[in-house]
């Protein structure tokens, strides 16, 4: 007999597959019976309504662009964390740009009110201090000046990937994009690189400090 925990993984994958299909979750988890092995009364057992499935849903995207951004991040060097910040964002857009129906399950529900106990909230919360605490890296090694507004940066970085989020979902149809021939993964990608060359040039120490490392 099939344990639960293969049911349970059988529904995400299956809720995965309705969404593609449909562009929505369903109203009734129990239409989900129709994509896997597993009985209404079973789903229903395990998620009680539409909010459950979606939250179960949201929490594996979470975790599968978590593992991709780690992955990004133990591939940069160490020691320069504007190398890491450049690596988290290439991971992020490859991962976008992979899994398209799970990126824009997590876009749109980012765009909407986020529960304080919600995967998206501590998803959205380990970003914050995650870009916070590599800006403050950058300035402590004296590749930003100390002067630089590091919450005001970090917010900055919020925005610009926000941004980068929408041109996923409405790129098709916006015509300020019209005529650029790049893939939005590498049109997001020189944008944020873009974006870093004048956060630096703009935050560059007055006298010299311990510099950027392998500068």
């Amino acid at each position: 007999m099939e344990g639960r925990g293969n049911i349970y993984q059988g529904l995400i994958f299956a809720a995965q597959d309705y969404l593609e299909d449909n562009g929505r979750l369903p109203d009734d988890p129990a239409e989900l019976a129709g994509y896997g092995k597993a009985s209404a009364q079973e789903i229903r057992d395990i998620f009680a309504s539409r909010e459950n499935l979606c939250e179960a849903l949201v929490y594996h995207a979470v975790t599968l662009l978590n593992d991709a951004l780690r992955e990004g991040v133990i591939g940069a060097n160490t020691s320069d964390p504007i190398e890491q910040l450049h690596s988290i964002a290439h991971s992020y857009l490859a991962w976008a740009e992979a899994n398209p129906t799970l990126f824009k399950l997590l876009v749109d529900g980012l765009c909407g009110p986020i529960r304080p106990d919600s995967a998206l909230h501590r998803y959205t919360s380990s970003m914050r201090d995650l870009y916070r605490r590599k800006l403050t890296e950058a300035q402590q090694l004296g590749i930003l000046s100390e002067d630089a507004d590091i919450e005001l940066t970090t917010m900055m970085l919020h925005c610009l990937v926000k941004g980068g989020n929408m041109m996923f979902l409405t790129r098709s149809t916006d015509p300020w994009f019209d005529g650029d021939a790049r893939s939005t993964r590498d049109l997001a990608e020189s944008i944020f690189a873009e974006f870093m060359r004048n956060l630096l040039r703009a935050n560059a120490p007055a006298t010299p400090g311990t510099g950027r490392p392998g500068a």
